[in-house]
């Protein structure tokens, strides 16, 4: 969809550019997402991503941990690592021209790290405290768990690993992956901002285009062999968590469901924050929202409550989800329209959210929708198209997850 707003080009080893012009702006941002994300660590070897994110920034090419550090804050770049089921995702921002200055060291980081023997212990002991921090958020503990539960194997996998796990991998381990499943292909640059296509494309062809890797096999998948699950943990609060199945963001109802999501509980106007917790004062947090990955859609719910109302409180969850299959009304269906093209605009007022998006589009849908686009198929949605997709895909064959000192009665129909 090339133009004078978007540009993509395909290199020849399998990786993509993606281009946004944001002439507006002074700044620009880059996004790197490398195909070795949470799903594809070894077996027995969950965190090996996230120990490799910190890892390639100790030192690549010509430069050292600490000249790589300084070269990068000379340039005046605010940066970021993180790792997701499918992606290695590196993120920075600054002044456009520093950021296409700052292309060839990031190759450097990708193509060439040092993963120092010095650096290991240390960006081992950061994914080790990481994952420890999950014990003081329940809220977090529990979405991991649901997801361990509702997702195949091995989608399931918290990014952060498992401890025994993540203690047992070796510098020799982290060496072999960073050249197993640092590849070109289905490798993602996005960059958005104040930019030249011309230049930004000979940038990253001179610093990617001889780049040549073999293609990673992924795991084989297994399917979850519980839906219902109940961790113990004394406390003064119990946390619930919900997920069942829906539409990917590539079928036509897509928007329909995000705005039946909207109306359900995106918000306070939304029907899980009104009848939960305002009329009936069951909970302190309720929320519902569509989650996804390549080809799979979900809806994850969340309730946090004290343990004297956790049961009344899933049981109310639970009467929602099935007075939604009713439908919504015309007021809640445009008070879902405002917020979602609230959140949408919010994507287009920094050139990071635009890198980001881009990129992710790509992933998903194997193009990028601009903002316009997305605004008008959010406005041409009808209520009857709301409440056919709900008739039709009524909420049900949950996993259920709990978290507190006793599991709750799970109702089924």
């Amino acid at each position: 969809m090339n133009s004078d707003q978007f540009f993509v080009h395909k290199l020849s080893n399998g990786m993509t550019l993606l281009c946004e012009r944001m002439p507006g702006m002074q700044s620009a941002a880059m996004t790197i997402l490398l195909r070795c994300g949470s799903e594809s660590d070894p077996e027995g070897k969950s965190g090996m991503g996230t120990i490799l994110s910190d890892l390639i920034l100790r030192g690549a090419g010509a430069r050292n941990n600490r000249q790589l550090t300084d070269y990068l804050d000379s340039l005046g770049l605010q940066r970021s690592s993180s790792v997701s089921v499918h992606h290695l995702r590196l993120a920075c921002v600054g002044m456009a021209n520093y950021v296409l200055t700052a292309i060839p060291t990031y190759a450097d980081i990708v193509r060439r790290a040092h993963l120092p023997e010095s650096g290991f212990a240390a960006a081992r002991e950061l994914a080790l405290q990481a994952l420890d921090s999950v014990e003081d958020g329940p809220r977090q503990k529990l979405l991991i768990r649901l997801k361990e539960i509702y997702l195949p194997y091995p989608q399931n996998r918290n990014s952060m690993g498992e401890r025994r796990e993540l203690q047992s991998i070796t510098l020799e381990e982290a060496k072999a992956e960073y050249g197993r499943r640092f590849t070109p292909e289905d490798a993602i640059i996005a960059i958005a901002g104040n930019i030249d296509f011309d230049v930004v494309r000979n940038a990253v062809e001179g610093a990617f285009a001889d780049w040549q890797a073999p293609a990673v096999s992924p795991l084989e998948q297994r399917a979850p062999t519980t839906h219902i699950f109940h961790e113990q943990q004394n406390s003064e609060q119990t946390h619930i968590g919900l997920a069942w199945d829906s539409v990917d963001e590539n079928d036509p109802n897509y928007y329909a469901m995000r705005l039946a999501m909207e109306a359900l509980g995106g918000g306070m106007s939304s029907r899980l924050f009104t009848e939960v917790r305002e009329k009936r004062g069951l909970c302190y947090s309720v929320w519902a929202g569509y989650s996804s990955l390549k080809g799979k859609g979900s809806i994850l719910g969340y309730a946090g409550t004290s343990n004297d109302r956790a049961q009344a409180t899933l049981d109310c969850f639970l009467n929602e989800l099935e007075r939604l299959g009713e439908g919504i009304s015309a007021d809640e269906l445009e008070r879902a329209k405002t917020g979602l093209k609230a959140s949408t605009i919010m994507q287009g007022e920094s050139t990071s959210a635009r890198s980001g998006a881009i990129a992710y589009d790509y992933f998903m849908r194997g193009r990028i929708r601009t903002l316009d686009e997305i605004k008008a198929a959010i406005d041409s949605v009808t209520l009857d198209q709301v409440n056919s997709f709900l008739a039709a895909n009524r909420p049900g064959n949950y996993t259920i997850v709990t978290v507190g000192p006793r599991p709750l009665e799970i109702r089924t129909a």
